[in-house]
């Protein structure tokens, strides 16, 4: 037996746009501590951030990107066009990755 679905058709992106727009909607229009596409500006203390320059040297290579996987439905990236990729601090495999690089960041 057929059954015929109520209502709109399911979007599985719609919850999280919906969360996005209301986020930005939050923001104030003239904050200055956001970069022009959204990303909060900190400056990161000088030791970490060189510990983090030399961990970016030694790993930035092809081999040790990694593909980010999006929850089905988010918006934040177009990862369905273009795949996101990082090279993880947490990746015990990379030279000077770990924890202690971890928390001096967070």
């Amino acid at each position: 037996k057929k059954t015929t679905q109520k209502g709109p058709p399911s979007r599985p992106c719609q919850p999280t746009e919906d969360d996005r727009v209301k986020m930005s909607l939050r923001h104030p229009a003239g904050m200055q501590n956001y970069t022009d596409i959204g990303f909060k500006k900190i400056k990161a203390p000088p030791a970490v951030w060189d510990q983090v320059k030399v961990f970016w040297e030694a790993n930035k290579d092809r081999k040790n990107w990694q593909d980010e996987n999006w929850p089905k439905g988010n918006t934040y990236t177009n990862h369905w066009v273009a795949p996101t990729y990082m090279v993880s601090v947490e990746d015990g495999r990379l030279r000077g990755a770990g924890s202690k690089l971890k928390n001096r960041i967070w």
